[in-house]
C-alpha cells in the first residue's frame, strides 16, 4: 500500500507552529503534497527540512509570502519538474510534477479567481495547461495522479451553500465545467469514486463565523487519478480533525 496526502497548509511557517512536523511524523504518509507554502526554502523552519525518511522538493513563488508548492517523498522520484515551463504560472510557484516508477504525480495550487472574478481567465488557462500535460502523459502510456487545491467545488454536493454561491468564484459555471472536462478526459475524482452520494465532506472552511465547527465548508481539494489507475485505488478520505490550516489534509491509499 502507498499513502498519499495533499494539504493546503496556508503557510508552512504558520502550520509548523501548529504541529505540522508532529503530524507528518505520526501519520508517516509515503508522499505529502503541500500547497500555499508561502515561503522560500531558506524560510522553511529547519525541522521541516530534516524529517527522517523524507526528501523535500520545493517550488516557491517569486513574490515573497505567496503561493508555492512542496512535496515530501519517501521514494526518490526518477525526475522532478519544477513548474510547467510557462512563465506566468511558474513565477507563482503553482506546480511540481514528480515522475515515479509507477505513476506521474502533479502537485498543483490552482489559482483563485478572486472576488471580482478578475483572475478567472488566468485560472481557466491554468486548468487548460494541466489538462494538456495530463493528456501528454496518458498518450505516453503513463498513469497519472493530479492533486492539490483546485479552488473549485464541482457539484452542489461539494459545498454547504450552493444556492447562495452561484456567482462566487470557485462555483462559477465555467470553473465547474473544467472539472467536468477533467472527468471527460479520463480522470477519476477519487473521493467521489468511494463516496458518490455522501454530503458534508469538505476540505476548506472560512475562518469567519465558526464555519469549521458548524461544517459550513467547500470541497475544493482533490485527488484525480487517470482511469488506468482505477484498479489500484483502495480508499480516499478527508481528515477534518487535523487542524493547522483553514484546509484539512486529504488522503489517497493505493495498492
Amino acid at each position: 500500500m502507498k499513502t498519499l496526502v495533499s494539504w493546503n497548509v496556508n503557510g508552512i511557517r504558520a502550520c509548523t507552529k501548529k504541529g505540522f512536523v508532529d503530524w507528518i511524523s505520526r501519520t508517516s504518509p509515503d508522499i505529502v503534497c503541500l500547497q500555499e507554502i508561502k515561503a522560500e526554502k531558506s524560510q522553511f523552519p529547519e525541522e521541516t527540512l530534516t524529517i527522517p525518511g523524507y526528501e523535500v522538493f520545493i517550488f516557491s513563488a517569486e513574490k515573497k509570502g505567496y503561493s508555492g508548492v512542496a512535496v515530501y517523498s519517501k521514494e526518490k522520484p526518477l525526475k522532478v519538474h519544477h513548474g510547467l515551463g510557462v512563465e506566468k504560472f511558474d513565477r507563482e510557484g503553482r506546480a511540481l510534477i514528480l515522475e515515479f516508477k509507477s505513476f506521474i504525480l502533479f502537485n498543483c495550487y490552482f489559482p483563485n479567481g478572486q472576488r471580482d472574478h478578475g483572475r478567472v481567465p488566468y485560472k481557466l488557462e491554468f486548468y487548460d495547461e494541466i489538462l494538456k500535460r495530463f493528456n501528454q502523459y496518458i498518450e505516453d502510456g503513463k498513469k497519472v495522479i493530479i492533486t492539490g487545491d483546485f479552488n473549485t467545488a464541482h457539484h452542489p454536493i461539494d459545498l454547504a451553500n450552493p444556492k447562495t454561491n452561484k456567482k462566487t468564484t470557485g462555483f462559477l459555471p465555467n470553473e465547474r465545467e473544467w472539472m467536468g472536462q477533467y472527468e471527460a478526459a479520463g480522470m477519476i475524482d477519487c473521493l467521489r469514486h468511494f463516496e458518490p452520494e455522501t454530503e458534508g465532506i469538505y476540505s476548506w472552511w472560512t475562518y469567519r463565523g465558526d464555519c469549521r465547527e458548524r461544517n459550513i465548508g467547500w470541497r475544493i481539494d482533490y485527488f484525480m487519478a487517470s482511469s488506468n489507475l482505477k484498479s489500484k485505488l483502495v480508499s480516499c478520505r478527508h481528515t477534518p480533525e487535523i487542524m493547522g490550516s483553514d484546509h484539512c489534509p486529504i488522503e489517497l491509499v493505493l495498492k
